[in-house]
Formats: structure tokens, C-alpha cells, sequence
């Protein structure tokens, strides 16, 4: 076989091999379940936790001003009993205060909860946050595009390219 020949097989097969591998590497995809992400990293997360502490302390002061109220009820029914009805009257009208500072507290309480949850989910640093979590872990495994789960046309993907717990865990350890 002529030199020529040989050379030109040689940069042929070194042509369509080379191709392959750098085509192999450009073409690696993850694939991400964000509804997840969300879900655990948020559950476990320390905004999360002081909004459960929110909302356990609401229903603690709910609880002390219904017992509160129940208490004047008490004493109201015992002046009623008595006759005392200038008392039942005064008694009457705290209970009434009572119970419209108990409505009002509620629904500012629950106000104030709905729109710390709606900035903690929506949060741009998180946002942000996860997008650099992303881009690390794909990097480190080689990806060059990272799809979620959600994403329309992806009908299939294998669980070798789900990147997901990865993406959880290196978020949990920035936390």
C-alpha cells in the first residue's frame, strides 16, 4: 500500500474516532426533577423551619385567646346567674372585643404566613442559588445540557443521567 494510502486511512480513522469522543462529550445530558428539589431542599431548608415556628406560635396565641374568651364566657354566665347583669353586660362586650381582635390577629397572622411562603418559594437567590448548584454538578459529571423532568419533548430519559440527588445534596451542604 502507498504511503499516501496509509496516510490518509490513518488520518481518516484518526478523524472519525476523534470525532466520536468529542462528540460523546459534547452530547452528555443530565436530567433534573426541580419539583423535587423544591420540595425536599425547601422542607428541610431554614426559611421553612422558622415558617413552621411562625405558624406554631400563631396557633399558640390562638389557643391562649380562645381560652381567654372561654374564661369571660365563664364568668359571664356566672353574673347572668347571679343577676349582675351591668357585669354580664361589661363581661359581654369584652367578649365581643375579644373575639374581633381573635378574628383580626388570624387573618393578618395568616396574611403575613402566605406572603413569607410565597417570597421563600420565589425567592431570586434561591433561584439563583440553585441555577450555580446545577451548573457545578453537571460540570463535575460532564453534562453539557441539563433538562428537567418537566420540560416539554422529554419523553424518556435514563436514571444515569438523573442528576437530581446530586443537585440536592450539594444545596444541602451550602445550608
Amino acid at each position: 500500500m502507498s504511503t499516501n494510502k496509509t496516510l490518509l486511512i490513518s488520518f481518516f480513522l484518526i478523524l472519525v474516532l476523534g470525532g466520536n469522543l468529542i462528540a460523546s462529550q459534547i452530547t452528555k445530558v443530565g436530567v433534573i426533577d426541580r419539583t423535587r428539589i423544591l420540595q425536599i431542599f425547601y422542607a428541610e431548608s431554614k426559611g421553612m423551619r422558622e415558617l413552621e415556628d411562625m405558624k406554631e406560635e400563631i396557633q399558640q396565641e390562638l389557643v391562649r385567646l380562645n381560652d381567654e374568651i372561654k374564661m369571660y364566657e365563664e364568668r359571664k354566665l356566672t353574673a347572668e346567674n347571679r343577676g349582675d347583669e351591668s357585669e354580664a353586660l361589661r363581661l359581654d362586650n369584652i367578649i365581643f372585643n375579644k373575639k374581633q381582635y381573635m378574628q383580626d390577629y388570624y387573618r393578618t397572622k395568616n396574611n403575613q404566613l402566605a406572603e413569607r411562603q410565597k417570597n421563600l418559594t420565589q425567592s431570586t437567590d434561591f433561584s439563583q442559588q440553585l441555577l450555580e448548584v446545577i451548573e457545578f454538578v453537571a460540570l463535575s459529571q460532564g453534562c453539557s445540557i441539563v433538562l428537567d423532568y418537566s420540560t416539554p419533548g422529554l419523553i424518556w430519559s435514563n436514571e444515569e443521567v438523573d442528576i437530581t440527588n446530586m443537585v440536592l445534596e450539594r444545596l444541602q451542604s451550602l445550608n
